[in-house]
């Protein structure tokens, strides 16, 4: 097995268990008692985990090269992502979730960092495909979730069935990968410090673009439920079309990569993402809503990986340490986009609560220039 197929099987096999996670907070907050605040409370403890991380991965990535750092991160995530099902309480799950933050940064910080040199040294581009093989990895995790659920089995036993199961695929094919050395930060002092501007407005590019993907996945089905009267079938396949979108727009990446400047394509789906939630917040039924969410997923599936891209060759700091602050600042708006768009939502309505999405999005299509080619 090649580093190429063997990074996107990795991309691939990382989320099962985030995805499978997912369906199970609305069961874990039962069995918890747990209040609408006191969730989102024990929720902030991912993002705190994610990032810390910040602080010691990049060092991390530089000393163990892209192998060791593969191996150590999936394994490691195996053991700590199905903490969370086990809390006995809101302040236990906070601590679980903070603890499962640091594992998920390591691994997407392995994931992205690797991606990039195996892009780098093989000079084909697979940032974009490899993180469609990751949307297709989360959507069959919720799956096997929404399915556990449905078949009562227990949120910590089908987590850690889902672990045990892909722990070992992991490793094995994460020790294919070509053992590349991650380059570490210049030698000058000041500039390794110092973050780039370009480097920040990359990561806020890339944080409106994952605010819009963690509110799909947290509200697009209580969205069609609250505003058309959705059936609970038709309300969960919101999300559904979402994520295949993203997925396709990903898989299509590489290819129009090659033929559109960087900038120009990312500004072109960021468009094509408002126009889509323009159509989710005004239009008149759930047809319109679902041509909406299908335009959205289509229009923010690039954004990652071309950050990702675009950060890795970034001078000054580290390829390690400019990817690890944008997983970080990425993973953040992921995970705290959605307990925002609630509260908006509680003091108006689900249409303004998702309409709230805009003005991250219309920062996104204005940062979106700051991704053009760079040696």
């Amino acid at each position: 097995m090649n580093s190429i197929t063997a990074t996107k099987w990795v991309f691939f096999l990382q989320p099962l268990i985030l995805g499978a996670w997912f369906p199970r907070i609305p069961q874990v907050q039962e069995a918890l008692d747990l209040s609408a605040g006191q969730l989102a409370f024990a929720l902030i403890g991912m993002p705190i985990g994610l990032l810390s991380a910040l602080s010691f991965g990049a060092k991390v990535a530089e000393a163990l090269g892209t192998r060791r750092l593969l191996t150590v991160a999936m394994l490691t995530q195996c053991i700590l992502l199905p903490l969370p099902a086990f809390a006995v309480s809101g302040p236990t799950l906070f601590i679980a979730l903070t603890i499962s933050g640091l594992a998920l940064a390591m691994a997407q910080l392995g994931l992205n960092v690797t991606a990039s040199l195996v892009e780098a040294h093989t000079d084909r581009p697979i940032m974009n495909g490899c993180h469609g093989f990751w949307s297709v990895g989360v959507l069959l995790g919720s799956a096997l979730g929404a399915y556990s659920a449905a078949i009562n089995v227990a949120p910590s036993t089908s987590l850690v069935i889902v672990a045990a199961f892909t722990s070992a695929p992991l490793i094995l094919i994460a020790r294919q990968v070509t053992d590349y050395s991650v380059p570490a930060q210049e030698h000058n002092e000041a500039a390794s410090k110092r973050i780039s501007p370009t480097l920040v407005f990359i990561a806020l590019f890339a944080f409106g673009i994952a605010m819009t993907e963690g509110a799909m996945a947290d509200w697009s089905a209580v969205y069609l439920t609250d505003t058309f009267m959705a059936s609970a079938g038709l309300a969960g396949a919101g999300y559904t079309v979402f994520a295949l979108f993203v997925a396709a727009g990903r898989f299509m990446g590489d290819p129009l990569k090659s033929r559109f400047p960087v900038q120009h394509l990312a500004q072109a789906f960021v468009i094509t993402a408002l126009v889509g939630l323009a159509l989710i917040v005004f239009g008149p039924s759930v047809s319109f809503a679902f041509l909406g969410i299908a335009m959205l997923g289509l229009g923010v599936s690039l954004g990652f990986p071309l950050a990702v891209s675009a950060v890795s060759v970034l001078p000054g700091r580290s390829s390690a340490s400019n990817v690890a602050i944008l997983t970080q600042v990425t993973l953040s708006g992921f995970l705290v986009g959605p307990p925002m768009i609630g509260i908006i939502a509680d003091h108006s309505s689900m249409r303004g609560g998702l309409a709230a999405l805009a003005p991250a999005l219309i920062a996104a299509a204005f940062f979106a220039r700051q991704l053009k080619a760079r040696d």
